[in-house]
């Protein structure tokens, strides 16, 4: 998997060789572990486990006539155990994002995504999963912002299909700037899990309310 994440940011710096104001490649890579300490009396002190891990992301942003733009990213994760080996993975993630705006009081944003997940001594939990998202949002004056997200996402387990299912989200925000100091957002969720062949495990669904806030002291 490391070869194929090196060779996704080759063909970046492929396709931005003739480098303009109008493309942008970020990145980052980072590596460290975590240990696991015991708080038993009786072991106090003691190491649990340990792990280590890697991650990388490169994005190539290209800004079209502004403020519209549209980027790629790749993200690559690896975590490795020294006891919970069953935990041990590696993830790879594709992402494409497109973000128009017109008429300064409208923006559409569109992404899409691949997830390779992989469980290295447990290959049952692999699975991939593809995402589509869709935003809406419009400023209708200088005091009021409404959003509209749409989101489905799909999961494909490599070894078991039966444990396939899907997640759709729909959510309504509007906000609003009561005055110079005070900021309030209403925020309404419903989201839909549902498996994809007949299962013992149970179909949700779950929706919320919220209230969001923002207050300037003077």
């Amino acid at each position: 998997m490391k070869k194929s994440i090196i060779v996704l940011f080759l063909i970046m710096l492929f396709f931005t060789t003739n480098v303009s104001a109008d493309i942008e490649l970020t990145g980052k890579l980072e590596k460290g572990d975590n240990t696991y300490i015991s708080n038993n009396e009786d072991f106090e002190g003691e190491v649990v486990d340990y792990y280590n891990y890697d991650n990388m992301w490169f994005k190539v942003k290209k800004k079209l006539d502004y403020p519209n733009y549209y980027y790629f990213k790749t993200k690559y994760n690896q975590k490795y155990y020294n006891e919970r080996v069953s935990y041990n993975n590696e993830t790879i993630d594709l992402i494409g994002n497109y973000t128009q705006e017109f008429k300064e009081d409208f923006r559409n944003k569109f992404k899409v995504s691949f997830k390779d997940k992989k469980y290295i001594n447990n290959l049952d939990n692999s699975y991939t999963s593809y995402t589509l998202n869709y935003q809406f949002r419009h400023q209708l004056n200088e005091m009021n912002q409404y959003l509209l997200n749409f989101k489905t996402r799909e999961y494909n387990y490599t070894y078991d299909s039966s444990k396939d299912y899907n997640v759709n989200t729909y959510k309504f925000n509007w906000k609003r700037d009561i005055n110079e100091s005070l900021e309030i957002e209403f925020g309404y969720q419903v989201q839909k899990e549902k498996h994809l062949s007949k299962t013992e495990a149970s179909d949700k669904i779950g929706e919320k309310f919220s209230i969001d806030f923002k207050y300037k002291m003077q």
